[in-house]
Parts: structure tokens; C-alpha cells; sequence
């Protein structure tokens, strides 16, 4: 009867599913400085029983927070491709295995969090804090107990993945060495008509309505401690270091959140905008019965990722804007847009790439420096070469000009005050900055909602061209997606966090 009173009770409508879990018990046998076999397999038993139902109220609920993969058998942890891409470099009890699990174990308690937190109204959670807590306990002893076996090591090294999205079942039955072909020339015109509007004088290009600017308002002068760092700015020489002594053991560049803030700062580009509608406006997202952008409050997502090159791991900076729609009638309208500009910094501290994308994962195009080249050695057959419509400029800050409805990037050009295109900017607007994360868990009138739902796609932005490219096997092409899970290219298999996509198109020049 005691152990009933310790449990924790959640309800689902329709369907009552109680989980009994002593919580007494378990806080005992965790504390205990020894313990004996027995007590660690009840205990390690009784937190498996945990991860279980609250899996499955999760699921029910569908909540399921897709920004990184479940690792199945050790429901304690969660990976990336970045991650999984150190499976079979590491030995055991190594500080690099340590920093690994490190970081898997760290993934599953940020996800878990929000989950727990998104769980709709219809479903009742006594005592949430503490579950979240009796988890994070059961996941040190799980670690602690099964990663002592060499086998189970190996068995997670080898299951420690990221599922391919692109179904190809959906490409066999979709005959993909007929249909590619015929899609990789409509990609082909695309390319040919993007490089012929980069190639077009920037006092030249069109402006349909008029020209907007957004720039991000600076952060780290509100989250540095140190005021007196900030009349420094950041050189490369001071970016080579912060990225060299903020390595892990895996060689991942840690920067802290000050440093972040600075280099973000630093590196945010202007986003200059033919405006025609509210279509066309920068704005943060809500959830209001789904998925709303705020144009009153022009804001910026900012991220951070990493990608591998040569024996390096490089630091990305990520920046995303959202807007209402793509508005139209063709067969790539549809409610939200949006674009994520990255930033790859070279380990000597400057920019060694810049890529943009759609929120969809549409539209891939890189801007590379003068340390980068494309590579020799690319395949020819059944792969979609990448688009480069300009090198990329050497000054900083950088100016993002974006056209009207389709917000297609037409030029990324130097921000010169002196220069003639800034006397045709109308209007310039301060942006507000907000963590990415923050979307996976929104405020609602019922709770929170993830912005996005199962897959990672958001729902209610699906487009008419998945009717006609899913032979390509690509899970509703068009539509925005959360990061992690953005498929980039039709023609071969593309993820924009592919741990080794820019070591597999660029090489270093000499």
C-alpha cells in the first residue's frame, strides 16, 4: 500500500494507464554507497518499467519530441547524426566514450523535458517534476549498470543511429531510376535560373514593393559578465582560440553562452527584404489553434550545430526566420516559410562556408570562401550537384537579400552604409533573438505544443508538389520540418546535418 501512495498516476482519456513506481524504494537503493545484485535488478528492472510507460503515455499522447533519434534498447539515451558519427572511433572508458554517452544521456533529458511538458490537458500528470527527476535518476543507474558489460557496449555502438529520412520503399514503388531523371531536370532549371539572378547587378534586381531591412539586436551585451570583454570584439585569432580551448574529449567545440552570444552577434546577417504583403514580414511564432507567425515581433532562431572535416570538428551557427506563408496558388504555396542561414567557422577562427536552406529543406545553396573549393571527385549518376550561385563575400556584416513570395535569396553582398543600395532601404527594424529550442514547446491556451508533430513535420504546411515528388522518397516535400530532420536533396540522399556533408562536396584550397 505504501508503494501505491508513492506512485505516480497519469491519465489519458479514454484509457486509464497507471504507473507504479516506488519512488521511496528506488531514491533508497540509488543513495546506498553499495549495493548488492539483488537490489540492482529490482531497481534496474523498475526503472525500465519507467522509461516503458511513460514511452508509451508519450506516444499516446503523440509528443514524441523528433529533433533527435530514440536508441532502441537503451531508452536513456538519444543521438544525432553528428554523434553517431563516432560509433566505431571510440574505446571504452575513454574520455571520448565518456563525453559520448555524456552527450546522448544529455539529449534524452532535454527531450524528455519537453515531452513531459507538452503532454495536452486531456492527459493528467501527477507530481511532473518528480518523474522527470525519478528519471534522470534511473538513467545515472542504467548507465552505471549496463555499460559495465563489454556487450552491451558494442551493442550500443552499433545501434547508436539516425534513421535515413527518405522511405525507400516510397522509391521503389515510385520507379526512382525512371522518375529522377525527369526531377533532376526541373532541379537543373532552378539551378540555371538562380545563378542567372546572382549574376544580375544588385542595383538591377527587381523590387516589386519595397525594401525592408531586420537586423538582429546585439545579445551579448546582456548576457556577458564581464562588461570590459565586450569593448574587444571578436578577431579571428581570438575566435581560433575560444573554439580550441572550448573543446570536448570528442574535439566538439563548447563555446560558453557569452561567447555564443558574441559570435553570434558577430556574425548575423541583414535581412533585407522586398516586402509586398504580411506574407513578406519577419515575425515569431505562436501557437494560437496552430502554428501562427507574429509580425509585430520580428525575431530571430538562432542554433548551434557541428559538422565534421578532416580529423576537425567545426562549430556551425544557425540562423532561422519564419514567415506567415508562401502565398499562391502553384503547387509550392502553402502556410509558413522560412530560411535557415548557416554559418561554418574554420578552426582558424573564420568562416569557411556559408548554406541556406528553406524550412522545408528546399532549396540548398552554398556560398563558399576562399578556403573551401568543390570538390573533383563528385558523382556524376543519380546525385544533385550542389548549388553554388556566388562566392562569398570577405567582410562582415552580410546582407541577405530576399525576394518577395517566394524568398528565394537573390544576392549576399557586404553591408557598405556608403553604398548606393542602401538609400533604396525604406524601412529598418530591430530583431528580437530566441533560442530554437524554444519551439519545441510553445505556450498554448491548453498547455504547450511543439511546433512540430510526428517526423518533425509541421502540420497544416503541406504542399501540393508531394503529390507529384514522392517517388523521390522524400516524406512531404515542402513542408517545413524541424532541424534534424530536413532531407535536401531529391536526386541521391542529402541531410542538411549530415556530420561529413561538407567534407563530402568541399575541399580545402591550397
Amino acid at each position: 500500500m505504501d508503494s501505491f501512495n508513492n506512485s505516480i498516476r497519469i491519465t489519458l482519456t479514454g484509457t486509464e494507464i497507471t504507473l507504479v513506481f516506488s519512488m521511496l524504494f528506488l531514491t533508497g537503493c540509488i543513495a546506498m554507497g553499495t549495493r548488492s545484485t539483488a537490489q540492482e535488478d529490482i531497481a534496474a528492472a523498475s526503472c525500465r518499467a519507467l522509461y516503458q510507460e511513460v514511452d508509451a503515455v508519450i506516444d499516446t499522447a503523440d509528443v514524441r519530441d523528433h529533433g533527435s533519434s530514440l536508441v532502441h534498447g537503451f531508452p536513456y539515451f538519444r543521438t544525432t547524426r553528428l554523434l553517431a558519427s563516432f560509433n566505431h572511433e571510440l574505446n571504452d572508458e575513454s574520455p571520448q566514450w565518456l563525453a559520448w554517452i555524456g552527450h546522448m544521456a544529455d539529449l534524452d533529458a532535454q527531450a524528455r523535458a519537453l515531452e513531459l511538458r507538452n503532454l495536452p490537458p486531456s492527459v493528467l500528470v501527477q507530481r511532473k517534476d518528480t518523474l522527470l527527476h525519478e528519471l534522470n535518476r534511473c538513467r545515472d543507474l542504467l548507465i552505471t549498470i549496463d555499460l559495465v558489460k563489454p556487450e552491451h557496449r558494442a551493442r550500443l555502438r552499433d545501434i547508436a543511429h539516425v534513421p535515413d529520412d527518405y522511405v525507400s520503399w516510397w522509391q521503389a514503388l515510385g520507379l526512382y531510376p525512371l522518375t529522377a531523371p525527369i526531377v533532376a531536370a526541373g532541379i537543373s532549371a532552378w539551378h540555371s535560373k538562380t545563378r542567372d539572378i546572382f549574376a544580375t547587378p544588385l542595383a538591377l534586381l527587381p523590387v516589386t514593393g519595397k525594401l525592408v531591412r531586420w537586423k538582429p539586436l546585439p545579445t551579448a551585451i546582456t548576457a556577458a559578465t564581464d562588461a570590459s570583454s565586450l569593448n574587444n570584439p571578436f578577431n579571428a585569432q581570438e575566435i581560433s582560440g575560444v573554439l580550441y580551448r572550448s573543446r570536448d574529449p570528442l574535439g566538439i567545440p563548447l563555446p560558453t553562452s557569452v561567447e555564443l552570444d558574441k559570435l553570434f552577434d558577430k556574425y548575423a546577417p541583414v535581412w533585407e527584404v522586398d516586402i509586398v504583403d504580411g506574407n513578406d514580414l519577419i515575425g515569431l511564432i505562436r501557437w494560437e489553434n496552430g502554428p501562427t507567425v507574429d509580425t509585430a515581433h520580428p525575431t530571430i532562431y538562432r542554433k548551434v550545430s557541428h559538422t565534421r572535416f578532416g580529423n576537425q570538428v567545426l562549430l556551425q551557427l544557425n540562423y532561422i526566420v519564419w514567415f506567415r506563408a508562401r502565398p499562391g496558388s502553384d503547387i509550392y504555396a502553402g502556410q509558413l516559410d522560412g530560411i535557415n542561414w548557416r554559418v561554418t567557422l574554420g578552426p582558424n577562427g573564420e568562416p569557411w562556408l556559408y548554406d541556406a536552406i528553406h524550412n522545408c529543406g528546399c532549396y540548398h545553396e552554398f556560398f563558399p570562401s576562399h578556403q573551401l573549393r568543390l570538390r573533383k571527385d563528385l558523382p556524376s549518376s543519380y546525385f544533385e550537384s550542389p548549388l553554388l550561385p556566388q562566392s562569398a563575400p570577405e567582410q562582415q556584416p552580410l546582407v541577405l537579400r530576399i525576394a518577395h513570395h517566394t524568398h528565394f535569396i537573390q544576392r549576399i553582398y557586404h553591408d557598405n552604409v556608403e553604398s548606393d543600395q542602401s538609400s533604396t532601404i525604406q524601412a529598418s527594424h530591430p530583431m528580437l533573438s530566441e533560442d530554437y529550442d524554444v519551439l519545441r514547446s510553445l505556450p498554448s491556451s491548453e498547455g504547450y505544443r511543439s511546433l512540430f508533430g510526428k517526423y518533425g513535420l509541421v502540420a497544416g504546411t503541406e504542399r501540393f508538389e508531394r503529390f507529384l515528388l514522392w517517388p523521390m522518397g522524400i516524406r512531404s516535400p515542402g513542408a517545413m520540418r524541424q532541424w534534424g530532420r530536413h532531407s535536401t536533396a531529391f536526386n541521391g540522399r542529402r541531410h542538411f546535418d549530415d556530420a561529413f556533408l561538407i567534407e563530402s562536396l568541399f575541399e580545402r584550397t591550397q
